[in-house]
């Protein structure tokens, strides 16, 4: 199957993996920085990043390894909330020092598509202000269309792989899932935009390289692959 075809109006991208490796050279170093700030003996190296990825959300993972560490801490979800927060701040502080790009063919990629007049959206269940960091930084100074359509976590109340964010993006853009794919990097990226009814592309990342996604559509290692078949396609109709 191929992931844009001629019927498909809009490409659902999720962020952090899959438009710039972000986890490893910003969220990490920003979650272990706001730990020290706050004066936990918490320090995460890649193997621990790596398994507490498998939970959504940047507060989610602080409570889960709150939870998995039994260290006792007074009013634990007002102080990791706190912590994400200054996680945050230290991530936009990377993102805006030009430590991370977008990933290879992710501007070719979504040039193809506008000129194609397919629309591109942005399906994530990190924050807004991560995603304005990684837009402001990374994307706009590309000289890219902005997203039709922008869904973070905020907006909705179950992350993935529940797919709340992308029954939200589709009633935003008014449009069915027969007409529009997501591209993802992991698992619960994947179980959220199928769960949705969308076609969905696998590109693998840094943190989910070798992770099991035998029901995706089609699998890259690279986005410059996504290109060629949409130039390809599209040029077919």
């Amino acid at each position: 199957m191929k992931i844009v075809a001629g019927q498909h109006r809009c490409v659902l991208f999720d962020v952090d993996g899959t438009i710039a490796e972000t986890e490893g050279q910003a969220h990490l170093p920003a979650f272990n920085a706001a730990m020290a700030e706050a004066g936990l003996p918490w320090r995460w190296d890649r193997k621990v990043y790596q398994r507490l990825l498998r939970t959504t959300g940047g507060f989610e993972r602080l409570m889960r390894f709150a939870a998995e560490s039994g260290d006792k801490i007074d009013d634990a979800a007002t102080l990791l909330r706190q912590v994400h927060q200054s996680k945050n701040r230290h991530f936009a502080e990377r993102m805006e020092s030009g430590v991370v790009q977008c990933r290879a063919g992710f501007r070719e990629l979504i040039m193809t598509l506008a000129r194609h007049d397919i629309q591109w959206g942005v399906v994530t269940t990190t924050s807004r202000a991560n995603w304005e960091a990684l837009w402001r930084y990374s994307c706009a100074t590309m000289g890219l269309p902005a997203p039709e359509v922008i869904v973070c976590g905020e907006d909705v109340a179950a992350k993935k792989p529940d797919p709340e964010a992308y029954h939200l993006a589709l009633k935003r853009l008014g449009l069915p899932a027969a007409v529009c794919c997501a591209i993802e990097d992991s698992r619960n990226g994947l179980l959220a935009a199928k769960g949705a009814g969308l076609t969905v592309a696998i590109v693998r990342s840094e943190f989910f390289a070798e992770e099991e996604c035998s029901e995706a559509d089609l699998v890259v290692r690279e986005l410059t692959e996504l290109v060629e078949r949409v130039a390809t396609t599209q040029t077919a109709r």
